[in-house]
């Protein structure tokens, strides 16, 4: 929709999901890794060599160990920024609601933090510049 609109001319667009993308970004400390368990992929936390599913509360299950690699990783909300900007090298980046709150601005030196405006009919919205 974005591109057809015009709004994404001459802006390259990344999927943090993409294998490829994953396997170029840095590696980060605190993460969750795609694997297998009962016969569907999950999201699991890996904490101190562990792959925990959140059950709800501060309830886990542990998983049995497995092998994964980059291609599987997504970084928690607190390396996310440094991760994503390891690939994407950007020089502006419009938090939304609440996330100027924990983004460690200092993981991504150079870049410009612009707020984004409340917007009362997001669907309706874009920018023109």
């Amino acid at each position: 929709m974005y591109g057809k609109m015009g709004l994404l001319d001459g802006v390259r667009v990344e999927r943090s999901s993409s294998p490829e993308f994953r396997k170029r970004a840095v590696s980060v400390d605190d993460y969750f890794v795609d694997v297998q368990w009962e016969g569907e992929t999950v999201r699991a936390r890996c904490r101190d060599g562990k792959l925990l599913l959140h059950k709800g509360a501060d309830r886990f299950i542990e998983l049995p160990s497995q092998d994964f690699d980059a291609t599987q990783i997504s970084p928690t909300r607190d390396t996310r920024l440094r991760w994503m900007q390891s690939v994407i090298q950007c020089t502006h980046y419009v938090t939304g609601a609440g996330e100027q709150e924990y983004l460690n601005e200092a993981d991504a030196s150079g870049i410009t933090f612009l707020s984004r405006m409340d917007i009362s009919e997001s669907d309706k919205a874009y920018t023109e510049n």
